[in-house]
This record gives C-alpha cells, sequence and structure tokens, in this order.
C-alpha cells in the first residue's frame, strides 16, 4: 500500500456530521454494542478539547511523517488527519507549525497512534489532537506512505470518510454505512442518559430507567451469597 495516494473519496453530508455534535464517545460505544472505540492510549494531548470531523486517512512509513505534509497539501475543512504511525515509532510525528498549515486548510484535529511535539504551543493554540503522548524527537520526512486507505488506529479500522469524534474520554469512529443508524441510536441513548441523570439526582437508583427498581438484585440472583 505504501506509495499510493487518493485523492477522492465518500464523504457524508456536511448535515449529516453536524448531528453528531454534542453526542459522546461514550454513548456512541454503547450505541454501536462497544465497537469502534479507539484504545485508551489514544487520549487528549490536553484536556477540554473536542473534535468531529470526516476521516482523512494517512498511512506513515514508520518515524517518517513526509506522508502527512503532503496531506496537509489535500484535505479539506472539516476533515479529521487520522494517522497510522505504524509499530515501533518513536519521534514526534505533528507538532505546532504543522498544526498552523492544518488549520489553513480547515482541518479540524489529529488523531494519530504516533507522539506529538511542542506540546506548550499547541495547549495554548488548543489544537485537537489525540496521540500516545509526547515526543521532543524529529520525524525523518524520506519514505512515503499512503493517503485515504483504511488504516489501523487504536485498535479501530478507519476508512476515509467515516466520521470521527474526540472528547475527553477519547476517540468514536462512525463508519460511514452506518452513520445514520448509529446517529438514530447515540440520539435516543442520549436523552436517557440526561433522564437517568435527572431521576438520580431526584432520589432514584441507578438504571432504574432502563431496568426497574430491583434489577441489581435480580441480576445478581442465584450468583452471591449473602450475609447479614
Amino acid at each position: 500500500m505504501y506509495g499510493h495516494v487518493y485523492h477522492n473519496f465518500n464523504r457524508p453530508p456536511q448535515s449529516l456530521v453536524e448531528q453528531f455534535k454534542g453526542l459522546w464517545t461514550a454513548t456512541l460505544s454503547d450505541a454501536m454494542g462497544m465497537h469502534g472505540i479507539m484504545m485508551p492510549e489514544i487520549q487528549p494531548f490536553f484536556k477540554g478539547i473536542r473534535v468531529l470531523g470526516v476521516a482523512f486517512t494517512v498511512l506513515n512509513y514508520p518515524n517518517d511523517n513526509i506522508t502527512t505534509h503532503k496531506a496537509l497539501l489535500m484535505a479539506k475543512p472539516g476533515d479529521v488527519l487520522v494517522i497510522d504511525e505504524g509499530r515501533g515509532n518513536y519521534m514526534g510525528s505533528f507538532g505546532h507549525n504543522m498544526s498552523l498549515q492544518a488549520r489553513n486548510r480547515g482541518v479540524v484535529g489529529v488523531v494519530t497512534n504516533g507522539h506529538a511535539r511542542d506540546a506548550s504551543m499547541l495547549r495554548e493554540e488548543e489544537f485537537p489532537i489525540y496521540c500516545l503522548g509526547s515526543c521532543p524527537r524529529q520525524s525523518q520526512k524520506v519514505r512515503p506512505g499512503a493517503i485515504n486507505i483504511p488504516v489501523h488506529v487504536g485498535g479501530v479500522v478507519v476508512s476515509p470518510g467515516d466520521i470521527v469524534v474526540g472528547d475527553d474520554d477519547g476517540v468514536a469512529v462512525v463508519p460511514l454505512s452506518i452513520a445514520e443508524e448509529v446517529l438514530q441510536r447515540a440520539s435516543d441513548r442520549q436523552k436517557m442518559e440526561y433522564q437517568q441523570a435527572k431521576d438520580i439526582k431526584s432520589g432514584k437508583k441507578p438504571l432504574e430507567i432502563v431496568y426497574g427498581d430491583s434489577w441489581v438484585d435480580a441480576a445478581l440472583k442465584g450468583k452471591i451469597t449473602e450475609f447479614k
């Protein structure tokens, strides 16, 4: 796959993407049956950021980010760069100046299984990055990778055009092929979550709205022995 660069792919309508605004990654996880959620090592580079956009995928040769630089010449407004750095990467593959170029292109964030650098400046300007952490070592710029092919980041296969959602909990990836179905499920689920929070504050039990008043004891019946 190295050396393949695809400029065009099937993109979701912007109106569909915007409907995911405000949905939590936890709710999307529930709506997708716990699928589509990146492993917890993919963390927000700093707290309080969110990202929502269309996956623009990059496969880099390990420890070489020349393909990301190519992607920054191609990405469109509303894209999220989803970058697979490969196994054994140990360099800072995305930094402050790259974030400036990304913003100039309208890129709304970066998700990668690599590392970032220039941490203080990225925090100051609040450019949304989800990654493994920071590393000051500069990447090479020699060996090409690929652009807009399926990549593997955080235990999730991400295809160009998928919808990417990030918050303080991590990153959710909604396949474009089921995006409308997931949107409906997640919207209904989140409404229920808000109602459940109100119920708990009024004195009801957690999950009572879903399973009934005595669901905990019913689920544990025959499985535990209680001593009083």
